[in-house]
């Protein structure tokens, strides 16, 4: 019988990591694995005969197997395997072989010590990994949720803002978007209190001309008198019906721009239709001189009825500041990805006071030059504005050579 194979140096059993593991393991094991049945502990290393089961029998005719725990310390299992020796019909001893299972085991402790340092290396990576996704996404987005909590107050009025990152991920996108959005709803809502505001402010005046016309027709018998203050109410009952249709107009316009049906406008065909009904209603006192493109339709995705509110809107302007002979330069022609539409008359022009108020809702003012002088609601350029901006454009005011100019940029179809 060989001796059992010596006890490797540098186990890896006797490993740090692994006797950590095994501490740690073990009561786990006992809990969960039944326990072995226990087994002798190999002496054949000081017996002088062999006597073991697997001899007896062997010595009786057939095949012997056993397993004993090694002798000399060793953690692993000797395996015997004992074989008749038959000559002439009899049993004249019998062939004894062992096998030491110290080298697997040793290999199953290497394996083991593996599996516990991938272990520890996946718990090291997780454990990184959950830092940097703590700091990275869920820091940012618990800080996204707070803001949403302190964007609105119990009455659900805005009082703050989502403060921005400055990630380059998707989350700092998201939290720049967020900002943009409060902004821009903001600067909304504090449009709607001042164009509230400021609708009241307008309602005032002709309600007290009314009231006041109202109470000195009581206390006058005089016809002509009556007369004069019944078309006083009759022109303020007209002023508020044009204040009322221009504020339901620009709120239409607000809410509804977006969703009205679009189709492919020529912008040159549209300018001409309008400009012709100008001729005829101005006729000989004032010119409209129209230049367009010979060979490009300049089409726009518009709403028909929109755009000719647009340019209805600025010609009758340019037309009202306009002096008896003068001439409305109106032209149209590509730039780029953009129609632009410029419309020049040869009135006072605009003073650098009223530039910046010019698109303002409810701002009006007409110098004693212009050739009508009839209280006009302030709602037309603002609905111009409102208009262009709904359909992505801009409309800029300036002076001209002579008078103000009005250049209005539209996104070209397909571009």
């Amino acid at each position: 019988m060989p001796p059992p194979p010596a006890r490797r140096v540098g186990s890896p059993r006797h490993n740090t990591l692994y006797r950590i593991g095994a501490f740690l393991l073990r009561p786990i094991l006992r809990l969960v694995q039944p326990p072995d049945p226990p087994l002798e502990v190999d002496l054949y290393d000081r017996e002088t005969l062999l006597r073991g089961p697997e001899i007896v029998e062997a010595l009786h005719g057939q095949e012997g197997f056993d397993k004993k725990i090694t002798a000399g310390g060793q953690r692993s299992v000797t395996l015997y395997r004992a074989v008749p020796v038959i000559v002439g019909g009899n049993v004249e001893g019998a062939v004894l072989a062992s096998r030491s299972t110290n080298t697997i085991l040793q290999d199953l402790y290497a394996v083991r010590l593996g599996v516990l340092r991938i272990f520890v290396a996946a718990l090291v990576v997780a454990t990184i990994v959950s830092i940097f996704f703590s700091t990275t996404i869920v820091r940012p987005l618990r800080q996204l949720r707070l803001d949403a909590r302190s964007v609105l107050d119990r009455r659900g009025r805005i009082r703050g803002h989502f403060k921005g990152s400055r990630r380059h991920d998707e989350i700092g996108e998201l939290s720049r978007a967020l900002e943009r959005i409060m902004r821009r709803l903001d600067t909304h809502v504090k449009l709607m209190e001042t164009f509230a505001s400021d609708v009241s402010h307008e309602f005032k005046n002709p309600l007290a001309s009314i009231r006041n016309a109202n109470e000195m027709l009581a206390d006058v018998n005089d016809p002509a008198d009556r007369r004069r203050f019944g078309k006083m109410v009759e022109q303020e009952v007209a002023r508020m019906e044009k204040l009322l249709s221009g504020v339901r107009e620009i709120s239409l316009i607000d809410a509804q721009l977006a969703h009205e049906e679009q189709s492919p406008i020529a912008v040159g065909e549209l300018l001409a239709k309008i400009v012709d009904g100008f001729r005829l209603r101005e006729r000989d006192r004032i010119q409209f001189d129209l230049e367009l493109p010979v060979d490009d339709a300049l089409i726009v995705d518009a709403s028909e009825d929109r755009l000719i509110q647009v340019f209805e809107n600025l010609l009758d302007n340019a037309a009202g500041f306009s002096p008896a002979g003068g001439v409305v330069r109106i032209s149209a022609r590509a730039d780029g990805a953009m129609v632009v539409t410029r419309i020049e008359d040869e009135g006072p022009g605009i003073s650098e006071a009223h530039m910046q108020k010019i698109f303002d809702r409810f701002f009006t003012y007409r110098p004693a030059t212009a050739w009508r002088d009839s209280r006009h609601s302030g709602l037309g350029l603002a609905i111009v504005k409102a208009i262009v901006d709904g359909y992505g454009g801009s409309v800029r005011a300036s002076n001209g050579e002579k008078g103000a100019a009005f250049e209005i940029r539209l996104p070209r179809q397909g571009r």
